[in-house]
C-alpha cells in the first residue's frame, strides 16, 4: 500500500486527455486490490481522502442511493456516475483546481460476497 504511488496515478489521470467520447472519464482501482482486512480499505480511503483534502480543500460527500432510484426509474446518468453507483454508496468528490476536471474517490463496497476496493475516477462531468 503505497499512497504517494496512488496520488502519481491520480496526477496521471488528471494529466491526461480525455478520449472525445461524450462523457469522457478515466478510473483505476488503488491500494493493494486485495485487502488483508476490509477495514484495512477503509483506513487507506481515510488517509487517501486526507492528502487530497490538503491538495484541493474539502471534498463533496455524497451518496449513490438518489442515482440508483433514478436509474430504476428509467432515467439514463451519465457515465462514470452510473458505474460509480453499481460500486459504491458513499462518493467524496473534488474539484481540481486549474483544470476543471473532478477527481472521485470510492469504496466500492456495494457486493457483500467481495473485498471493498478503492476506486477512483477522473472527468469534467459534476454528479447529475
Amino acid at each position: 500500500m503505497d499512497i504517494a504511488k496512488d496520488l502519481a496515478l491520480i496526477d496521471q489521470l488528471c494529466a491526461r486527455d480525455f478520449p472525445a467520447e461524450h462523457d469522457p472519464y478515466h478510473t483505476a482501482w488503488l491500494g493493494p486490490g486485495d485487502w488483508p482486512d476490509a477495514s484495512d480499505c477503509y483506513a487507506y480511503e481515510a488517509a487517501l481522502v486526507e492528502r487530497l483534502t490538503e491538495r484541493w480543500g474539502e471534498s463533496d460527500r455524497w451518496g449513490t442511493v438518489t442515482l440508483e432510484e433514478r436509474i430504476a426509474r428509467g432515467e439514463v446518468i451519465p457515465e462514470p456516475w452510473a458505474m460509480l453507483t453499481a460500486l459504491a454508496i458513499d462518493v467524496r468528490t473534488w474539484i481540481v483546481s486549474g483544470g476543471g476536471r473532478r477527481v472521485t474517490v470510492a469504496v466500492a463496497d456495494r457486493d457483500e460476497e467481495s473485498r471493498p476496493q478503492l476506486w477512483v475516477g477522473v472527468t469534467r462531468s459534476a454528479p447529475p
